[in-house]
């Protein structure tokens, strides 16, 4: 092939490539021109339907594309994944996921049909809250986190603490905090934190980390006490309540969190420009003032920071869950 036809050739090429990538690019380019689904793993009315449906509503405003929510409860998480990697990675469905993505892969005795940090892209942080540690008076009458230690030291088979479930956020916390302080107590699981806040007002445990949400409505009860927040600053509702890290405890900067997240090969230029939603949403008076009313802190990270954040958190979890052998079915 001579110089001129083999330019000719390759400058053919070329145009045969540029001209196949334009139907994608256009795509992108045009997004959204359809509606848009945010999948949520976990039934209507729960706290994660509600951050799904507030970012949904401001965001299909702006976008002028309905976004709408779709509710996929059941296997921990599972059913929703598969829901949102069964759909084509085209940036029309996002998952709206929660603590539960970082813990499962690290208590399941069954195995997932899919890896979480190599399945999915995240897309943002969009907020985060954090646990108390609360006591029943009756049961250990104490003002501090040091006198909750030395009443399990001092009684180590007499007490007990409830969590919402095998492998949940308080089963964890639960257990860092006797790994931590080299006590002993009794776990007892419910099925949600209603019974088990209903059991820790009753005097059935004796101590538990209960999201501040579920905790929040009975902490003026002469029944129970507050002595500590987890996570990495005072909390707003509880100005007064010192973090167990201010009072020497560590591994207690977790918490509970939102975050979107999206199927692995969507496009980098709409997985971006839904950051920029998100980012835009958690700012906006509307939103941010009913997260805020939820406890939670409006984050609306970029994809990159929750990427290193929700490698962070999966290790974390592993590691707590290894240490105090913690497993589910």
């Amino acid at each position: 092939m001579g110089f001129a036809a083999r330019r000719h050739f390759l400058a053919a090429a070329a145009a045969l490539v540029a001209a196949c990538s334009l139907p994608a690019q256009a795509a992108e380019s045009a997004w959204p021109d359809k509606p848009i689904r945010f999948i949520v793993p976990s039934a209507a009315g729960g706290g994660a339907d509600t951050v799904a449906r507030l970012l949904a509503q401001h965001i299909g405003g702006v976008l002028k594309q309905p976004v709408v929510v779709e509710n996929r409860a059941g296997g921990s998480g599972v059913i929703a994944g598969n829901a949102v990697l069964g759909a084509p990675a085209d940036g029309y469905t996002f998952m709206l996921g929660f603590t539960t993505m970082s813990q499962l892969p690290a208590t399941s005795t069954v195995k997932i049909p899919y890896q979480v940090d190599r399945d999915f892209i995240p897309v943002s942080l969009v907020a985060r809250s954090s646990n108390v540690l609360v006591v029943n008076r009756g049961s250990v009458d104490v003002d501090t986190v040091k006198g909750l230690v030395e009443a399990l030291r001092a009684s180590p088979q007499k007490y007990s603490y409830g969590s919402y479930g095998n492998g949940s956020t308080g089963h964890f916390l639960g257990a860092q905090f006797l790994q931590e302080t080299k006590t002993s107590a009794q776990h007892v699981p419910y099925k949600g934190a209603a019974p088990m806040m209903s059991d820790l007002l009753g005097g059935v445990v004796t101590f538990a980390f209960p999201d501040i949400g579920s905790a929040l409505p009975h902490l003026n009860s002469d029944r129970i006490r507050v002595l500590a927040v987890t996570g990495d600053k005072r909390m707003a509702t509880l100005p007064q309540t010192p973090t167990m890290t201010e009072l020497g405890y560590q591994g207690f900067n977790l918490g509970a969190w939102f975050g979107l997240f999206a199927a692995k090969g969507t496009p980098d230029a709409i997985v971006q420009a839904m950051s920029a939603q998100i980012a835009d949403a958690v700012k906006a008076p509307e939103v941010q003032s009913k997260l805020v009313g939820m406890n939670l802190d409006p984050v609306g990270s970029d994809p990159k920071t929750f990427a290193t954040f929700f490698q962070t958190d999966l290790k974390r979890w592993a590691e707590l869950a290894d240490k105090a052998d913690i497993r589910t079915d």
